[in-house]
């Protein structure tokens, strides 16, 4: 009977024992997902961040490697600059026709415009604060040839002057601005897109129907290079000198343009006497015609880089003075 009530209390024990271990297992795998659950979030979180600082660094590097791209884009339109005849330009160029370049996941497209092909917009007030009668008859025939209205010039010249008198027609200053919440400018356009807040040039017209490809503000000197001069401001020259028997303000007729156009697209003009001695000049060139040249000195640049998930998209304008090349301006964006 005595070992029989050892072996049952025995057997107690055991089980006491194997509860009581079950008992602390459980707790120690209770401990144990509590833990997880505490520390998985973090974990996450960890790996989260590690991933987003990769991601962070990695189109940081590929951004310093994109304006890496552009600069040497701009040296290399630099160098091409340097190595051209300078006397005449055309749009068979070197300059004008650089390819794209794709490597791998890397892309580089770089398109130079001459600035020289444009109507210089900030041209239209002088430093004497007069009208150019030129720019102005040039400027209204282009924007009437878009379809808009010539009378809004007015208001550009009110923008542009430094007085406070309003240009009739459809001119604007002070008191017009001052309803829209800004003040006129009182001093040249410091880009296109200025252009939007002065009265009457609206989206439609700057934008829509492409105004703004017709003109500049970089520091040109005014005279339209014949070799690039779309035909929209072609037509234009001679607008506001003194009327005469060769057109004086009529303008450049069709027969003179499409010379020009015709001609050009054979071989470039490499000297403005073989722009005056065109048959179709007649005896004498238009004085639109003779004050213009065909060489160009100022280029803007845009250069625009992809490389991985990076778009980068670079413009600099350019001034060339016989084999020296500067940089005037440079934005990034």
């Amino acid at each position: 009977m005595g070992e029989w009530r050892g072996s049952v209390w025995q057997a107690s024990r055991d089980r006491h024992a194997r509860f009581a271990r079950g008992e602390e297992e459980g707790f120690i795998l209770i401990t144990l997902l509590l833990i997880i659950a505490v520390l998985f979030p973090v974990v996450i979180a960890f790996y989260s961040k590690t991933q987003i600082n990769l991601l962070q660094a990695g189109n940081f590097r590929d951004t310093i490697q994109a304006v890496r791209m552009a600069r040497s884009g701009i040296e290399a339109v630099t160098g091409i600059l340097k190595a051209d005849d300078d006397s005449y330009d055309a749009l068979s160029d070197k300059w004008a026709t650089i390819p794209a370049l794709t490597i791998g996941d890397e892309k580089v497209e770089i398109s130079v415009t001459d600035e020289d092909r444009k109507l210089n917009v900030n041209r239209l007030v002088g430093e004497d604060g007069k009208v150019d009668a030129g720019v102005q008859a040039q400027l209204k025939d282009l924007i009437k040839r878009l379809g808009g209205k010539e009378e809004i010039v007015g208001a550009l010249v009110d923008w542009i002057d430094a007085d406070d008198t309003v240009t009739d027609p459809g001119g604007a200053e002070t008191d017009y601005y001052k309803e829209l919440g800004y003040a006129v400018k009182n001093g040249p356009l410091d880009s296109l897109e200025e252009l939007l807040l002065v009265k009457g040039f609206d989206k439609d017209l700057v934008q829509g129907r492409g105004l703004a490809k017709f003109l500049t503000v970089a520091p040109t000197d005014g005279k339209l290079n014949l070799n690039t001069a779309p035909f929209e401001l072609l037509y234009g020259l001679g607008l506001g000198g003194p009327p005469g028997p060769r057109g004086g303000d009529r303008g450049l007729n069709d027969n003179i343009v499409a010379a020009i156009i015709s001609q050009r697209g054979k071989e470039p003009f490499k000297t403005m006497e073989e722009v005056t001695g065109m048959s179709e000049m007649g005896l004498e060139a238009p004085k639109g015609i003779a004050d213009q040249k065909v060489d160009s000195s100022v280029f803007s640049v845009r250069i625009k880089c992809k490389l991985g998930k990076i778009d980068k998209d670079v413009t600099a304008v350019l001034k060339r003075d016989k084999k020296t090349v500067t940089v005037i301006s440079w934005k990034e964006s």
